[in-house]
């Protein structure tokens, strides 16, 4: 291209910023198109535009008309720069990288190849071997198009994959291990969310949006995350290590009639957990019941094995479940007569086979009288066990909440009715 003319076109494109504007959105054109062609409707030209663009047209030209790139390309030829490829031009009043949308498809596509051929190298564990496939598959899709040009990024995950653990490490030290930053695996990071993306693929799951299904996936691959906070409310039951050893002071609570709050770690150091009593597990949805259930299982010196989920499950809550279900303990579940509660029921009752409700009838429901407003009707879970169904249809019709503190007698009648140890 001659230089010097080129330059003298730019000048004369910059000193008439409608025809630099022209040529903009002709490249956009082209970006799309993958050649140049097409049309604009110039519905933005002022008097001066209107002026200029029919200058370099050589015809009259109002806002509102239609432009050909080959009537534009036309009038180029007529100038005194007619002798440069328009074309070159065009693209060289753009920034360097810029291309067709067919190009850079093509050029990210050789970049994405060249990346999976190493990313092929480094992955050795079935698991990471599964994610890999399933990326180079469009199986499984990143959440940003530019995370499968970030070779470092995919990398990061890869060797988390490769080096999940196989006895139950905490997440900063797992970190640590495998990127070298105990941070390096955070959720608010971009190869936190893409590990946390993997591993609930592999699961065939979608990704936890609360903290605590996070947890709790992260805990399927023996990787503990918040293990102090995230704790279980628990009276009258025992446990023991993996080696078989009782750990006393889960008993020592029970026989002093003490509740446990029970940090995660502990939850997940006990190889077996059982009830102490032999008696189904009592479970109930809000902590100020199981303060009125404890209490009068304190005063009649009672041992009955109990449960508060404190208005959902968390991981510890679901790991103790899991122990409990293990050595063939039976759950009774009972919950507030709302969405919320039908969701904790609905949940228990699909996972394990010895769960059941407890105190939540239909002829229960009939005493319901505080308001169900119509957004809150809406949260009911969809896909319910058969046994919550009628609740749940009589929920739809009346409209009404009936929390659990009001069958408080008719529960402590039933925890009196069982056996002491």
């Amino acid at each position: 291209m001659d230089e010097e003319l080129f330059l003298e076109a730019r000048g004369y494109f910059e000193t008439h910023p409608v025809l630099l504007k022209l040529a903009w959105e002709f490249c956009q054109k082209y970006r799309s198109l993958g050649h140049f062609g097409g049309s604009l409707k110039l519905t933005r030209l002022d008097i001066a535009g209107e002026r200029d663009v029919s200058a370099y047209l050589r015809r009259e030209v109002r806002r509102g008309d239609r432009l050909t790139y080959r009537e534009f390309s036309a009038a180029w030829e007529r100038t005194r720069f007619g002798s440069l490829s328009l074309e070159e031009f065009l693209l060289a009043l753009m920034p360097k990288d810029f291309t067709s949308k067919q190009e850079e498809r093509k050029r990210e596509k050789t970049v994405r190849q060249t990346i999976y051929e190493r990313l092929a190298e480094i992955c050795k564990s079935g698991s990471a071997l599964a994610w890999l496939e399933a990326l180079k598959s469009r199986e499984l899709r990143l959440p940003q198009r530019d995370f499968y040009q970030r070779e470092e990024l995919l990398v990061a995950v890869a060797r988390a994959l490769d080096n999940l653990p196989q006895v139950y490490e905490r997440l900063p030290f797992f970190a640590n291990r495998v990127t070298g930053s105990p941070h390096g695996l955070d959720f608010d990071r971009e190869e936190g969310r893409l590990f946390l993306q993997a591993l609930a693929f592999l699961k065939g799951e979608s990704v936890p949006r609360e903290a605590d299904g996070r947890t709790e996936l992260l805990y399927a691959y023996r990787v503990l995350r918040d293990d102090i906070l995230n704790f279980a409310t628990v009276y009258g039951l025992t446990a023991y290590d993996e080696a078989g050893r009782e750990i006393g002071y889960w008993r020592q609570a029970a026989e002093n009639l003490s509740p446990l709050n029970v940090p995660f770690r502990e939850i997940v150091r006990a190889g077996k957990i059982q009830p102490l009593a032999e008696s189904p597990v009592y479970i109930v949805e809000n902590s100020g019941v199981f303060s009125a259930l404890l209490d009068i299982l304190q005063e009649k010196g009672r041992i009955i094995p109990l449960l508060a989920l404190h208005g959902q499950l968390k991981a510890a809550s679901w790991v103790l479940l899991d122990k409990l279900a293990a050595g063939g303990a039976k759950f009774l579940y009972g919950g507030d007569f709302d969405p919320e509660g039908l969701s904790i029921a609905n949940r228990l009752l699909q996972k394990y086979s010895g769960a059941s409700l407890w105190h939540m009838t239909l002829a229960e429901y009939d005493e319901a009288s505080q308001s169900l407003p119509e957004e809150r009707l809406k949260k009911l879970p969809e896909n319910l066990h058969l046994a919550l169904q009628p609740l749940a249809e009589a929920m739809q019709k009346k409209k009404k909440i009936l929390y659990q503190e009001s069958l408080i007698e008719a529960m402590e009648r039933d925890l009196l009715g069982e056996a002491k140890v």
